[in-house]
């Protein structure tokens, strides 16, 4: 007997199973957990349980984690109601909410991808079937890399060369609504996320060390663009790099010894995937000063999920 506190799920297949998934609406506060299980999942568990060829799924059209996120992106987020109207049109997640997704997402979203994605490893649900509805909403129904075969018609009707692909609208409105199909809740629609915080005030003291510094003039544009980023908050190579008109590269190596820390906040950049970068000439989770570049953005308020190596929220990209 089904607990009274679940809901109960069909997957939309021709199998008979079903998911059972918590009720209770999940709370703002478990958001870093959500996130950990999620960049998990997508990241680790569904690529591993593919190159694996698992038993679960009879076939596994994508192997890695972008495609996956893809997959369960569009048919969770995608399979939202828009915000410009209130019909459910099936859409790339992209058109639903801002990138990178995981900045973006809510708590439901977070439970219901999360739930779809381990309906996915448990066989529930039917990956193809997923897959060629998010190829579809994005105009490559054909399936990637595959090219349609051209039947009796097309080679010996003249009226067969006239007649117009189907469009991207015409594709996205005869998808069937996944998120319906799952029983999942259709959450609200977005709002529009709130104007990035001002630069930071430029203490004039350690601009003039910068200044007067021995430092290439490159290093001294770097390390006076990163005084602009507000504490609390931090940035990427990339956004540096492109106010820049640098690469990422030039710009991390620029920051691998950076005399006016932490005045000059090196430790408020990371990698262009929220994953916690570099710090003191060291890289990533295993560098011997991870820890404390953790400590650092903890402290200014940035959250940080630890056994991934990630950071959350909204990369500031607001340079002057």
């Amino acid at each position: 007997m089904d607990s009274p506190n679940s809901l109960r799920i069909t997957a939309p297949s021709p199998s008979t199973q079903t998911l059972d998934l918590p009720s209770t609406k999940p709370s703002d506060k478990n958001l870093p957990t959500l996130k950990s299980n999620w960049i998990t999942l997508y990241k680790s568990t569904l690529p591993s349980l593919a190159l694996s060829k698992a038993p679960s799924q009879p076939h596994w059209p994508v192997h890695l984690d972008h495609c996956f996120a893809r997959v369960i992106l569009d048919a969770v987020i995608g399979n939202s109601t828009s915000p410009t109207t209130t019909e459910t049109t099936p859409s790339p997640w992209t058109e639903r909410i801002a990138s990178p997704a995981i900045n973006h997402m809510t708590a439901q979203q977070l439970e219901d991808c999360i739930s779809l994605g381990e309906a996915i490893a448990d066989g529930k649900v039917n990956l193809v079937e997923l897959d060629q509805q998010s190829l579809a909403v994005r105009g490559k129904s054909k399936g990637r890399g595959q090219k349609g075969k051209r039947g009796p018609q097309d080679s010996t009707s003249p009226s067969s060369k006239k007649q117009k692909p189907t469009t991207k609208s015409n594709s996205k409105a005869s998808q069937p609504d996944i998120r319906s199909a799952m029983g999942l809740p259709s959450p609200a629609p977005s709002s529009a996320s709130p104007p990035p915080p001002p630069p930071a005030k430029m203490d004039k003291a350690i601009t003039s060390k910068i200044h007067l510094s021995p430092l290439t003039p490159f290093r001294k544009r770097v390390l006076l663009a990163l005084c602009q980023v507000p504490t609390g908050h931090f940035t990427t190579y990339l956004a540096l790099s492109n106010h820049l008109s640098s690469s990422p590269r030039a710009v991390g190596n620029a920051l691998r010894n950076n005399p006016f820390a932490p005045q000059v906040p090196c430790h408020r950049v990371v990698a262009a995937d929220l994953s916690i970068g570099g710090f003191c000439g060291e890289w990533g989770v295993k560098g011997k000063h991870y820890g404390e570049k953790v400590r650092l953005l903890k402290g200014e308020g940035v959250e940080v999920m630890e056994n991934e190596g990630m950071v959350g929220g909204r990369v500031w990209e607001g340079f002057v």
